[in-house]
């Protein structure tokens, strides 16, 4: 580096190089507990077990509740734009006159906005939505309690035509009030959100 002197300078490139050689070896290292392949890796461990290890690679952004999406969905010649906002949280049936407190704890319903801004139509499932909660994992609409929940409207199966909007809820029967909304049409997450 320039107004170094010599043995700064070889203390700085020996550091320097000593840090290279440390991050080729952790990337090369046969016994570390994350291989940098792809999924279905078989690692050795010291002890000389062999284990498979699956690697989750996300491919999908992750927004706050309320902001919007613009997704391209397979087989619509276009985008649709979806926002989803933040949910209201309910220990007992999401309506006064029926309806069935939550199996799981809380209801989380929340409201849904979508515009079909392709050139062509593009059909909406509510089974392409799905809430990811620590502890519970994947939960959809049919989970627990959440068909009787009492919610007086639900997104049901749509199909919008260029240029249509729906706005509706969707309801969860779920153990936490936090976790993340993700749409996945035909079981491949796009986009999800934090609430």
């Amino acid at each position: 580096m320039p107004g170094m002197g010599t043995t700064t300078s070889a203390r700085w490139l020996r550091a320097v190089g000593l840090a290279a050689v440390l991050a080729m070896t952790a990337a090369c290292n046969p016994f570390s507990s994350s291989p940098k392949s792809g999924p279905g890796t078989t690692v050795t461990t010291p002890s000389g077990h062999r284990t498979s290890k699956a690697i989750v690679i996300k491919t999908y952004r992750t927004l706050r509740a309320g902001q919007v999406a613009q997704v391209g969905i397979a087989g619509h010649a276009g985008a649709a734009l979806i926002q989803i906002g933040a949910p209201k949280v309910s220990t007992g049936p999401l309506s006064n006159d029926y309806g069935y407190a939550p199996q799981h704890g809380y209801y989380v319903n929340f409201p849904i906005k979508m515009f079909d801004d392709g050139t062509s139509s593009v059909v909406i499932n509510r089974l392409d939505f799905y809430v990811q909660v620590p502890g519970q994992g994947k939960v959809n609409t049919n989970g627990g309690n959440s068909p009787v929940s009492g919610a007086h409207e639900q997104l049901d199966t749509t199909e919008l035509e260029r240029g249509q909007n729906v706005s509706n809820f969707l309801a969860f029967d779920v153990s936490s009030t936090h976790g993340t909304f993700v749409y996945a049409p035909h079981g491949k997450p796009m986009v999800a959100w934090k609430y």
